[in-house]
């Protein structure tokens, strides 16, 4: 197969195990290989290298399971669309400004706004009373027309007028521009915390992934110079689309 190319080769003489090595093997071709390539055949892979067929699916088996590839009968096996790098756990930017400075063209869908009498988790996140009100925001964020993610945002509707929001374009206007430069509610801070969660129904339909496929799920609290709690939300991101990077730093004893 001419287009592929590696400088590697499997080394029998060494304990580890063939597929393993025909796995890096395969992923090195990957990660420098463009959208949609055709990786070699399984035939021409056994000939190539004077592997067993069992091996050549196992490696691939895996390339497909963690998502490098997807598998077409009688067309062969392609490289799927590289993931989107999110710093989104590290950084306190908005998601339009964050995909358009990579080159990305973002687009929101605001799939419900109101006035809501908050569940108990969101009211302890927000630190409101049992009285107290807050804004909903149910989003769906795209990139190049594909979706991303899936949030559910809650504000404090009392918190200098924030109610007044859901009148407002979200889906052409950043949130947290409309939060600073209309309300005067500054976000300095944010607390992000990070699990992997199955895809429902609703997310299912909206992010046009299968029920039950893995979702990266991230609970943001983030808070004003007072430190007062100004946003809650549960945000749900593919898991075939997206990469995040946290950044790490030692702690001075």
């Amino acid at each position: 197969m001419d287009s592929f190319q590696t400088d590697k080769e499997i080394n029998k003489s060494i304990p580890i195990p063939l597929y393993y090595q025909l796995k890096e093997l395969l992923l090195d071709y990957i990660q420098n290989a463009g959208d949609g390539a055709l990786l070699p055949t399984e035939n021409w892979l056994c000939e190539h290298y004077e592997i067993s067929r069992s091996t050549v699916r196992q490696a691939m088996g895996e390339l497909a399971a963690e998502g490098y590839i997807v598998r077409h009968k009688g067309k062969g096996s392609m490289v799927v669309p590289k993931k989107i790098t999110q710093d989104f756990l590290v950084v306190l930017e908005s998601f339009n400004d964050e995909m358009q400075q990579k080159g990305l063209t973002p687009a929101t869908e605001l799939i419900s706004k109101g006035i809501v009498s908050p569940s108990l988790s969101v009211r302890k996140a927000l630190k409101l009373s049992q009285d107290q009100d807050a804004v909903q925001l149910v989003r769906l964020r795209s990139i190049d027309s594909e979706p991303i993610v899936l949030v559910t945002t809650y504000l404090p509707a009392s918190l200098k007028n924030l109610r007044k929001i859901i009148s407002m374009d979200l889906e052409h206007e950043s949130m947290y521009r409309l939060m600073e430069e209309t309300f005067g509610v500054n976000i300095i801070s944010s607390r992000r915390m990070l699990e992997i969660r199955l895809a429902g129904d609703f997310e299912a339909l909206h992010l046009t992934v299968q029920k039950g496929a893995p979702l990266h799920y991230i609970e943001t609290i983030s808070s004003d110079e007072g430190g007062q709690p100004v946003e809650f939300s549960r945000a749900y991101y593919r898991g075939d689309r997206n990469t995040f990077v946290i950044e790490t730093v030692k702690r001075n004893r």
